[in-house]
């Protein structure tokens, strides 16, 4: 997913035409950029205040670069009146930021990249350092992914095979063995059956 830049401009309080006419002359500069979200806002709302400047202000996701015609200090102090309190974080476009004071012990979770655009004049400059600190996000943002990722392809599981044997000759079943026939002995005739052969022989004879 493509990084991108939430920068949010507040229009100068006071300062006459000429502070108006360079709030103008950025505005037109960051419209349409590529990788840039911009945001204008006349002024920051007060937490619970039902405004289109709170709206806008909960719309904007993630770290803010915030371009505004006055104090860091007074920036920081409405953005956490409007309960949407933000650390500030050192830049190239920032060399007034304190490194130790940007980070407390207990940081809000936002990140506020501050440009001070009464010492900058340079519409240009200030777009060429919004494209440098996008840049940076986007750097960030790969090497989190990158470390995010697995080290490598799960190793395949070594599959043992069981030792390989010789078939080992079958041999066919025993033949079933024919049970063995006996003669049968004759046996004698009964004692009734031999009287009565012997008295057909005696009535034969006589």
């Amino acid at each position: 997913m493509a990084v991108r830049l939430s920068v949010l401009m507040l229009h100068p309080p006071g300062g006459g035409s000429t502070w108006h006419a360079h709030s103008d002359d950025m505005l037109g500069h960051l419209l349409g950029r590529p990788g840039l979200d911009v945001t204008l806002l006349e002024r920051l709302p007060r937490s619970g205040e039902d405004s289109t400047e709170t709206l806008a202000l909960e719309s904007i996701g993630g770290h803010i670069a915030c371009l505004a015609w006055q104090d860091a200090a007074d920036v920081l102090a409405d953005l956490d009146r409007a309960g949407r309190p933000m650390v500030r974080r050192p830049h190239a476009g920032d060399p007034d930021c304190d490194q130790e004071l940007a980070e407390p012990e207990s940081a809000p979770p936002g990140r506020i990249y501050f440009f001070d655009m009464r010492r900058r004049g340079d519409a240009e400059a200030v777009l060429t350092e919004l494209h440098k600190l996008l840049q940076t996000l986007q750097v960030s943002t790969f090497q989190i992914a990158s470390a995010s990722q697995p080290g490598g392809a799960p190793k395949a599981k070594e599959t043992v095979s069981a030792p390989h044997r010789s078939p080992q000759p079958v041999s066919p079943p025993p033949r079933p063995k024919r049970s063995e026939t006996r003669s049968a002995t004759p046996t004698a005739p009964p004692a009734d059956d031999l009287d009565r052969l012997v008295d057909e022989l005696d009535a034969f004879d006589g």
